[in-house]
């Protein structure tokens, strides 16, 4: 009866190998981090982010009832600039700060809705207040007899 081959087995009795560090390379996972550690985020990112999705999911309100512009306007503006200040600290922090994504998430949510709802406002107006004037000012035809 023949052993099978052992490859690169170090030899009975012998100390184990000593434990080899982990090096990143092409192809190779990236480290565990824990996701308690890391970066700490920027003050404003997180908040940015969502108020930024609140006027935007608040858009059917200022679609339907016309009122919601004086929602979603403010929330998108207050979004955008609380967006622009997380990430200015977080460039100002040289990698210190993270959340530049969440930062930014808020300032595209809440610029998306703001201008949204200020053309709502702009058509509410045109053809709410000039569309019928223009209408009511043009000569009607009257049957002649």
């Amino acid at each position: 009866m023949t052993e099978p081959p052992r490859g690169n087995l170090p030899p009975p009795g012998s100390p184990p190998p000593p434990p080899q560090q982990y090096q990143t390379g092409y192809g190779a996972p990236p480290p565990y981090m824990s996701p308690y550690g890391g970066v700490p985020e920027a003050s404003g990112a997180t908040p940015a982010m969502v108020l930024g999705i609140i006027s935007l999911s608040a858009m059917p309100l200022a679609c339907c009832c016309g009122l919601g512009e004086v929602v979603v306007i403010p929330l998108g503006i207050v979004a955008v600039a609380l967006g622009f200040v997380a990430r200015s600290r977080i460039s100002a922090s040289q990698g210190a700060l993270g959340g530049g994504g969440r930062a930014l998430a808020g300032i595209i949510t809440g610029a998306t809705a703001a201008a949204i709802g200020i053309m709502l406002v702009i058509a509410i107006f045109v053809f709410g207040f000039v569309a019928p004037s223009i209408t009511n000012s043009l000569p009607i035809p009257s049957p002649s007899g």
